[in-house]
Order: structure tokens, then sequence, then C-alpha cells
């Protein structure tokens, strides 16, 4: 008699579950950061110097020959001033005028007007003129002694009315005014004049 031999069952074999992979973290990409780009300066224009004849003049003072002061009362007067172009272009010119009262700039006698009574630019054409005027009061603490004596008026015509800080208060008849004038100017022995008037009585 043959005992069957028992077939022994399968044993499952257990599957292994697959081992999870760790996803890599991503690494951040710095971002770059931006070179800056300079900003160009421009380069200034040069002005254009202008070619030719450059000749202001100044022309005339016209004032009055005296002022009343005697009954107390300041005078109104005008005192008007001349300029021409006599250049070969339209320009612009600077018109400077300085009173100075009786006994000088030290003004002894407390008058007035003293100092700069006109300080302005005009523009002219070739061979044009223009006036250009002021209203002043005169007055003196010490009309006696003021009596008899005049003002003295200055007056400079300035081409490209550029030379005001050397022909100042007081200076029109200074060198460095002098200079500042004549460096630009094809004439400069018509640029200032000079006058007396306005005498106290």
């Amino acid at each position: 008699m043959h005992t069957a031999v028992g077939t022994k069952p399968d044993t499952a074999t257990p599957t292994a579950s697959p081992t999870a992979t760790p996803t890599p973290t991503p690494t951040a990409t710095p971002t770059p950061t931006p070179t800056a780009t300079p900003t160009a300066t421009p380069t200034p224009t040069p002005t254009a110097t202008v070619a030719g004849n450059h000749d202001a003049r100044l022309k005339k003072i016209s004032a009055s020959g005296s002022v009343v002061l005697s009954d107390g009362q300041p005078d109104l007067k005008n005192l008007t001033i001349q300029v021409r172009n006599e250049g070969d272009h339209t320009d612009s010119i600077g018109v400077y005028v300085d009173i100075v009262p009786p006994g000088g700039i030290s003004n002894p006698y407390g008058c007035t007007p003293i100092g700069r009574v006109i300080n302005t630019v005009v523009s002219l054409a070739p061979g044009a003129q223009t006036t250009v005027s002021a209203s002043l009061s005169f007055s003196c603490a010490n009309v006696a002694g003021a009596t008899g004596q005049t003002y003295t008026i200055m007056a400079a015509a300035d081409a490209h009315a550029d030379d005001g800080g050397a022909c100042g208060p007081f200076q029109i008849q200074s060198l460095a005014c002098n200079s500042a004038l004549a460096d630009e100017d094809n004439d400069a022995t018509d640029n200032r004049a000079t006058t007396n008037a306005f005498t106290v009585k």
C-alpha cells in the first residue's frame, strides 16, 4: 500500500514593497542682482561765440544841470542814458549807472541818491540804439554844505551783459571794469562815460 506523499503546499513568497526614493528638494537658484547701468552724464553744449564785430557804445548821459534843495523838499529829476549797438549782430547790452553824491563816496552831506541807480539789460539789433531812464529823488541832510557842488554820474555799456561783477557799484571807472569790458568789445574806447550834473541849489 503506497502512502501518497503529500504535496507541500506552496508558501507565498512575500513581495517586498519598493523602498520610496526620496524626492530631492530643489535648490533655489539665486536670482542674479542686476548690475546698474551707469547713466551717462550729458556733455554740456558749448555756448557758441558769435563771430564778428562786438561794440556796445555808451553814447550819452542826459541829466538836469541843477536840483533845488534849499526849500527843504526833495527834488525829482530824470536821468537818461543813451546806448547804441555798433556791432554787426543783435546783442544783449548791460547798462550800469552809478551816482556819486557831493563830497564823494563818503557822502559827507548825507545826500541821495548814491550808488547804483540803473542796472538793466537791453537787446539791440546792429546799428540800433535806445534810452534807459530813471526818475530819481534828490535830497541832502546838510543842504548848506552841499550847495554849489555837483553829483557825478558814471555809466557803462557792457557787450553781452556779463561784466556786472567787475563793474559793480563805484567800480565803473576801475581798471578791472575797463579790462572786463574791453576783452570782448572791438572798440573799448566808448564803453564808459562820466559827467557832472545836478548842482545843488
